[in-house]
């Protein structure tokens, strides 16, 4: 069986020439959901022999374009839509249950969603007036479907209502992929899958559709068919039919890559999406050669396409994302997976730094992190190897233990910006009114023995390094623009026990890297700087935002990521 992205010819079960044999796909990772049976009647539309004939106003090349066109529209213009992910055997067939398994990437949208994920939703986001203006959304139980059907007529001018042509057919969901290039286009495919209870019904309204947009629907403006409750819609009909007749056969839910990047990323909140980094470089390398990558097989110093595909198999074998909301927070969630990811023996970042502290950077075992990964970073620069040793040669210095030495077992980085001087700062770059500090815990015998020879070089280039505000302690050092804010980062303080770190630094006790804004302390400065120029909703958005929050843990074969924005 062949489909669009497959490089095996129609009608035949070998390999195009030079593709190489098409693995089985393997089951599932035990403790995997299977995903619903497909439906028996289960069969591509009926069509006029001249479906697949190139439309009268569109032509070929750009009936691709229009209908990526509709699809991006889908997944990305309805304002704030919300987006969920279901469990892998959950609530009725999914789109990733009518895709097919060799997508390279994936997009999941929830048009209603369930009732707790929309109220935290707008529960977060009334916080903010600017959305309020910006779409009208007042209520709660809005029907999104609805706000974009009725945006779409508006635009177009099409003749189609909500309630009569789109309601009684239209489900929840709708999913999006793209697959990978055919053997004859070279070009990546992709096919939508929209959840669709009349069959007949969604096919009318999305030739109306198609129709406002010029197109002729009857001469085979988009290709569709219908699968276990979704009509899957691409850019010709012979693609649907082989879509439809792939996914039946294997879907994206048997994908392991995608079963096991999805589990990995745990709750999907209001969105998801996924893509294999491999698959894309394979995708696009012609794009890379044209940046000048994979030339080092011409004997230039450039890696090579093969050692550029390895190192993002390595770091990017796999990434899923999510977007979760909370009354008090909205949240970007990633799983990056690959097998140059080592858990690192830390306890997590210690953000022990005082309570007010503004601006906050923390890297947990960063010296361990340096040495695992220093092979892998010297492959990925052009004679690396080469100008390592020379640089050794040249200073003394060993590499990467020194430099492991200077980051330590718990790095942390401290702004205090609660005097900000903001004229002084923006306009002349008087940095004055902000005290900055490091606070490093290494091995101190180390760390000594690095400092002394440190100063020497300086000494050698006819420089001193007496003035630089570092002091050695038992457990490592501090650097910091003032005596009074070292002594304060020595004496630690609690910004790990209080409420705004905590809701704003997911699983802080356990991340590996933190960055935390503490918004609150610099948002009168910001509304000072305005000078009165914002309106009653600019200035009460200002005043929602709490504090941004990263928090990066790491495991083995995966990085977990997460990006909060937090509302008081």
């Amino acid at each position: 069986m062949s489909y669009p992205g497959s490089p095996t010819d129609p009608g035949e079960h070998e390999p195009a020439e030079g593709s190489g044999p098409v693995p089985p796909v393997p089951p599932p990772p035990p403790g995997t959901p299977y995903p619903a049976a497909p439906d028996p009647a289960t069969q591509p539309l009926d069509y006029a022999d001249d479906a697949a004939a190139e439309p009268a106003i569109v032509p070929r090349k750009r009936r691709g374009l229009l209908a990526g066109g509709i699809a991006a529209a889908v997944l990305l213009v309805v304002p704030g839509a919300v987006f969920a992910w279901q469990a892998l055997d959950g609530g009725g067939a999914q789109p990733h249950d009518v895709l097919p398994a060799d997508a390279i990437g994936y997009v999941r949208l929830d048009l209603d969603p369930s009732a707790g994920q929309k109220i935290e939703a707008f529960r977060f986001l009334q916080n903010f007036p600017l959305f309020t203006e910006a779409t009208g959304i007042t209520d709660e139980d809005v029907d999104l479907r609805e706000r974009f059907v009725d945006e779409l007529a508006d635009a177009t001018g099409c003749d189609i209502d909500f309630a009569d042509d789109v309601e009684p057919w239209v489900g929840e969901r709708v999913g999006a992929a793209m697959t990978p290039p055919s053997a004859d286009s070279g070009e990546p495919g992709y096919v939508v899958a929209l959840q669709a209870g009349d069959e007949e019904a969604a096919t009318a309204a999305i030739d109306r559709v198609l129709g406002c947009g010029g197109a002729d629907a009857e001469s085979g403006g988009l290709g569709r068919a219908y699968v276990d409750g979704y009509l899957l819609v691409t850019d010709t009909q012979e693609n649907a039919d082989a879509y439809a007749e792939a996914a039946a056969d294997s879907s994206l839910a048997d994908n392991p890559e995608f079963a096991d990047a999805m589990e990995q990323l745990g709750e999907q909140g209001i969105a998801s999406a996924w893509f294999s980094g491999a698959a894309m470089f394979d995708t696009f390398d012609g794009s890379a050669s044209a940046f000048g990558i994979g030339a080092g097989a011409s004997g230039n110093d450039l890696p090579s396409l093969e050692e550029v595909r390895e190192l993002i198999d390595e770091t990017y074998r796999s990434v899923a994302v999510s977007v979760r909301f909370d009354d008090r927070y909205a949240e970007l969630a990633g799983v990056v997976t690959g097998s140059s990811y080592h858990a690192l023996d830390g306890g997590g970042v210690d953000a022990d730094v005082p309570d007010d502290t503004t601006l906050f950077v923390g890297s947990r075992d960063a010296g361990q992190y340096l040495r695992d990964n220093w092979d892998a970073m010297l492959e990925s620069i052009p004679d690396g190897a080469e100008m390592l040793a020379e640089l050794e040669a040249q200073t003394g210095l060993v590499l990467p233990d020194d430099l492991a030495t200077v980051l330590g077992e718990n790095l942390v980085v401290a702004v205090d910006a609660s005097d900000l001087d903001v004229e002084a700062f923006s306009e002349y770059g008087d940095f004055s009114s902000i005290d900055v500090g490091a606070r490093v815990v290494t091995d101190p015998g180390a760390f000594a023995d690095l400092w002394e020879r440190v100063q020497g070089l300086a000494a050698d280039a006819g420089a001193s390094l007496d003035g630089l505000p570092l002091e050695t302690t038992d457990d490592g050092y501090v650097l910091a623009t003032s005596e009074d804010y070292a002594a304060a980062l020595l004496e630690g303080g609690g910004l790990a026990d209080t409420d705004v770190y905590r809701t704003a630094v997911a699983d802080a006790a356990d991340a590996d890297s933190v960055f935390f804004l503490n918004f609150d302390a610099v948002e009168q400065h910001v509304l000072d700087a305005a000078g009165g120029s914002l309106g009653e909703a600019e200035t009460r958005s200002i005043e929602a935002l709490q504090a941004v929050g990263m928090a990066m843990q790491i495991e083995d074969g995966r990085m977990e990521l997460s990006l909060r924005v937090t509302t008081d």
